[in-house]
């Protein structure tokens, strides 16, 4: 007890140490040791998974456009992400037209729920001219998002 008494300070800093030390174990246990909810936690509770043939089903009928070179669909949370590559001489308005028109392909529950958002692009080829040089032609490139509560997908780049 005389060593207490002596070395007052150390014994302060070691009981804080000591309390610290437990309060960052607790914190740590708690982050390592939690419930496996997953990456998305409560967010996706009560929110239907989109099937795979119904995505497969909405990726048909997009390449079935004359325009569409290549289509890909994935999900990712409430995400609904599409890319859509144009062949060369489609317009901007045109490739709009299709991506918009897809949204009616999915169940209306489904659109009432998750985010779309669509990257669209233009496949060009590169030309050479008379003197032998390279030239590409310039494509469009455009992404949009249609957000749940509306009825419309505001474009960017476009």
């Amino acid at each position: 007890m005389n060593i207490i008494k002596r070395h007052k300070g150390l014994a302060i800093v070691s009981a804080l140490t000591l309390v610290l030390l437990i309060v960052i174990g607790a914190i740590f246990s708690k982050m390592l040791f939690s419930s496996k909810k997953g990456e998305y936690g409560d967010r996706l509770d009560g929110v239907e998974e989109i099937k795979e043939s119904a995505l497969k089903e909405v990726e048909t009928s997009i390449s079935e456009h004359d325009e569409v070179e290549e289509v890909k669909i994935r999900t990712q949370g409430k995400i609904v992400y599409t890319n859509i590559v144009f062949g060369e001489g489609v317009s901007l308005s045109k490739a709009k037209e299709i991506a918009e028109k897809s949204l009616e392909k999915y169940e209306e529950d489904v659109v009432e729920v998750y985010d779309f958002e669509f990257l669209l692009s233009q496949k060009v080829k590169e030309v050479e001219n008379d003197e032998g040089e390279v030239e590409s032609k310039k494509g469009f490139a455009a992404a949009g998002t249609k957000h749940p509560e509306h009825d419309y997908i505001s474009w960017t780049r476009s």
